[in-house]
């Protein structure tokens, strides 16, 4: 009933008469933050930081305000909408440049988009997170947020350097897609079908020969297409997802763009209420810049688990990752704990550690908007943290 009243409230404040009829619009929202001590073996002078070995920080992690709400249009048909922004709580989402901190409350878009709904599925246009990134969720224990989360190293590749020259660049596959459009198929048995397609990709595609990047061209056009299967029913969870990104990157000397591509296989087993046992697996490849090398593959596996006793629940996962096609000493391992206290079902105090060990010629780094710690080949990466999350 209180969520009912705020929406109507912001609703009439913004346009009376168009939402006079609208009785279903939610207002949500997550506020996470954490006061944390993050070290990293090998100082950083890029990041200012040329003696200090470590720093204590507070984080926003992922904070959150939304509006969702649908219309009944008749004969099974709504038309829905979502508009979701990232939160300034604490005042560091901004992470470099003089006015670092003060772009106000509201200063991200998240997964915000408009569409219908109907027996056919659902089909929307927005920003959205892609399903390959989606499919991972089942057994990701830190919200795709804070230092401790899994896609550190899950849906990511390090910059390499072969012997030969052949450079690699980092890519990223765990995406929050611009300029997307995306089809889910209705639940049939547990099974549902995403499908995702994107003509820019304005996480890594920088538009602008300053940049460094090729401009968008007739011959050059950016694209994203993300596809997931998933079969979800009583304690099972199993997916596939795939990914192509085509152009995103500098092109090569020949002139040819670059396709990356990433298989994800994902299983979860519930053993209890509150209590999972998880298993996911990457393949990712990514398509050299230097004209005439191939691709270099690389793959990487995680397991994860977690148990709830009364308030309080735990959790750990493992992650290793391979290194880059024949390129020596390019993995990484990390090692994440979590334990957690529920005041309530919308309040809950947590603890976290994780510790991410490059390999020799390998740079990962913690995967968080704060600046501060940026990974050198072969540093360690370690990072405690206490917060609080209230999600309403």
């Amino acid at each position: 009933m209180q969520k009912k009243i705020i929406a109507l409230a912001i609703a009439a404040a913004f346009s009376a008469p168009a939402f006079a009829d609208t009785s279903n619009v939610t207002v949500y929202g997550v506020l996470n933050a954490d006061v944390e001590q993050v070290k990293n073996s090998i100082p950083s002078v890029a990041a200012g930081n040329s003696t200090a070995t470590s720093l204590n920080r507070v984080n926003s992690n992922a904070s959150r305000f939304g509006i969702k709400g649908s219309e009944d249009l008749g004969d099974g048909l709504k038309a829905i909408f979502q508009i979701e922004s990232r939160v300034n709580l604490v005042g560091n989402e901004l992470t470099s440049g003089t006015n670092a901190g003060t772009a106000g409350v509201f200063n991200g878009i998240r997964n915000s988009n408009v569409g219908l709904k109907g027996n056919f599925g659902t089909v929307f246009v927005g920003v959205w997170d892609t399903p390959f990134k989606t499919a991972h969720n089942a057994v990701e224990m830190f919200d795709n947020t804070t230092i401790a989360t899994a896609t550190a190293l899950m849906g990511v590749t390090t910059a390499t350097a072969a012997a030969s020259g052949t450079a690699y660049s980092a890519v990223a596959y765990t995406l929050r897609q611009n300029s997307s459009v995306q089809y889910w198929t209705p639940v049939m048995s547990g099974f549902q079908g995403k499908l995702a397609y994107s003509t820019a990709n304005g996480d890594t595609y920088a538009l602008g020969a300053a940049s460094g990047v090729a401009l968008q061209t007739a011959a050059n056009k950016p694209s994203l297409t993300s596809l997931s299967v998933a079969y979800d029913v009583d304690q099972f969870y199993a997916a596939y997802a795939y990914d192509q990104h085509s152009n995103f990157r500098t092109q090569l000397v020949s002139g040819a763009g670059l396709k990356d591509t990433g298989h994800r296989l994902v299983g979860a087993y519930k053993f209890a209420p509150g209590a999972q046992v998880g298993l996911a697996y990457d393949r990712l490849t990514v398509a050299s810049t230097t004209a005439g090398i191939a691709a270099s593959t690389r793959a990487a596996w995680e397991l994860s688990g977690k148990y709830a006793f009364g308030a309080n629940n735990v959790g750990a996962f493992y992650t290793k990752a391979g290194s880059m096609g024949n390129t020596n000493a390019t993995g990484a391992k990390q090692v994440s704990l979590r334990y957690g206290y529920n005041f309530s079902k919308r309040t809950e105090a947590y603890a976290l550690y994780t510790s991410i060990k490059n390999d020799t010629n390998a740079a990962y780094g913690i995967a968080d908007v704060a600046n501060g710690v940026v990974p050198l080949a072969g540093s360690k990466i370690s990072g405690f943290g206490l917060g609080v999350a209230h999600s309403f």
